[in-house]
């Protein structure tokens, strides 16, 4: 029956190679997921099973219909067969989940694509997850590079659902993931006011610090606890009510960062448009803490916003406990040498302690793969991220970040460079994102500076903070600003990562 083709000769640019090494040459007349059948000359056809294929090839390129040409356990060859990371670093990925999978170019396929990433800092668009956290964690300023790694891992499932993907993308800290005591304070609760160390507050101490009113959940306790413990008296001040103020641990851990994305995509036919996906994702964080969900501090805490620590309520960093946006992906029809893609995502959840911090983000996103095929390969991007918010707590426009990557490919490994460009400083100078920090938050949100961590907490800075609160020398209209000039640190304009990967497909 297969005389019937009629090839006439041998064609020998189309092979199949076995996985014990051989290779069988000939015209491919057929291939689904149990079979390949090879025409080695006009009068013989050869019957490969599927199960002993690793590499189908063609001249040019598959005619039928079936299955992959690629047993599904091959390593992707190519950049776009591999589900690359969003050049932002993160979900939503370039051109949907996986760029250029199987699935989403319309093939009939169900597989799964796997990356196993570790980044030295978790960041995206412009907005430090991990490394700002850590950097108040340890006292530390804000720098341009924070090492502080974790692993993400990116799960994609090419449904049977022609077009349509389902991914899962999570942030995991492996370093300093437990809590730490790093303000110091003999005090009542995490964050609560009291003595930074041995003796402050004490007569004739040189930091007469006293508990802030209007902080009267322990104005006294901790202090005359204190007092006693130095006098040799190891007892409760008389005012703790049967409390027991000590050196609490900050809601601080690096696992706090923890979390998942689940996103879901569907792409559609390509079309002289260009190619467009549609989709939307939810993120949750694991580790939850209602104490650590802070208002629009200053805005609501007159206290607060003059500086005064303790003030507030125990917040030092805003969690976002769970979010999700919708999203739309145009990958245009020229250019196609940079392959420029625009990407819209509009967020409606609650955040914030549920004030509807919701953004719009819109963003171009360009690049190109140099030695594409080969077993080395370089891969250059770049975004470009306008944020446009529609909220109630900091309605901000402008460009949000410049994110530059440049990825290295050797075989089913990477390693990717990133420099993330802040060029308008005025989107992160808010209390709302980096928290107020030891309970001082900046008066002014047009300066391009915020509290630093490295100037709150430890013997030291408390002295001088404790002279410019009680100073008789400072004029009361100028302590905010003898105090914010001690207190601030211009925000970084640039940020700093690197990752280190393999991808796997099953």
């Amino acid at each position: 029956m297969f005389f019937l083709f009629g090839f006439g000769e041998v064609f020998s640019a189309d092979f199949v190679r076995l996985k014990n090494g051989q290779v069988v040459r000939g015209k491919i007349i057929l291939e689904d997921e149990e079979k390949v059948l090879v025409a080695e000359n006009d009068d013989y056809v050869r019957y490969v099973d599927k199960d002993n294929v690793a590499q189908v090839s063609y001249e040019k390129g598959k005619q039928n219909t079936g299955a992959s040409t690629l047993d599904k356990k091959t390593a992707p060859q190519k950049v776009s067969d591999v589900p690359q990371g969003h050049v932002e670093t993160g979900p939503p990925n370039m051109y949907g989940p996986s760029a250029g999978s199987s699935n989403g170019n319309g093939a009939e396929d169900t597989s799964i694509e796997v990356i196993h990433e570790v980044v030295t800092d978790f960041i995206w668009r412009g907005l430090s997850f991990s490394g700002e956290i850590a950097n108040r964690r340890d006292n530390e300023s804000y720098r341009a590079m924070t090492f502080v790694p974790s692993y993400q891992p990116t799960v994609t499932f090419n449904t049977p659902l022609k077009g349509f993907q389902v991914q899962f993308w999570g942030n995991f800290q492996l370093t300093e993931r437990n809590d730490r005591d790093n303000d110091g304070r003999f005090q009542m609760y995490p964050g609560g006011a009291g003595p930074g160390y041995a003796g402050q507050g004490s007569a004739g101490s040189l930091s007469p610090f006293s508990a802030p009113s209007p902080d009267t959940l322990n104005s006294a306790c901790p202090y005359d606890t204190q007092t006693n413990f130095l006098a040799g008296n190891p007892t409760t001040g008389s005012t703790c009510g049967g409390d027991v103020p000590g050196f609490k641990k900050e809601q601080n851990g690096m696992k706090r960062s923890d979390g998942l994305f689940y996103a879901f995509y569907y792409n559609f036919e390509k079309t002289s448009w260009g190619t467009f996906t549609a989709g939307i994702w939810f993120y949750n964080t694991f580790q939850k803490s209602a104490a650590y969900t802070s208002p629009a501090l200053g805005g609501f805490n007159s206290a607060a916003a003059q500086g005064v620590a303790g003030a507030n309520n125990p917040s030092t960093q805003i969690t976002r406990l769970a979010w999700q946006e919708y999203f739309f992906f145009w990958k245009l029809p020229f250019l196609q040498y940079v392959n420029p893609t625009i990407s819209f995502y509009t967020q409606f959840s609650q955040e914030n302690a549920g004030l509807m911090a919701g953004k719009n983000y819109l963003s171009l996103t360009m690049g190109h793969e140099f030695f594409e095929g080969s077993f080395f390969r370089i891969l250059p991007q770049v975004n470009i991220g306008y944020a446009m918010s529609n909220n109630i707590v900091d309605n901000r426009y402008g460009i949000q970040d410049i994110t530059s990557t440049l990825t290295f490919f050797f075989g089913k490994f990477f390693f990717k460079a990133a420099d993330v460009y802040r060029p308008n400083l005025y989107m992160y100078d808010t209390d709302n994102y980096y928290g107020a920090t030891g309970g001082y938050v900046n008066s002014t949100s047009k300066d391009s500076k915020i509290v630093d961590p490295g100037k709150v907490n430890g013997p030291a800075n408390q002295l001088v903070l404790d002279f410019i609160n009680t100073s008789t020398t400072i004029p009361d209209q100028l302590r905010q600003s003898v105090r914010e000039s001690y207190l601030l640190q211009k925000i970084p304009s640039h940020l700093v990562w690197f990752s280190i990967g393999f991808s796997q497909n099953f």
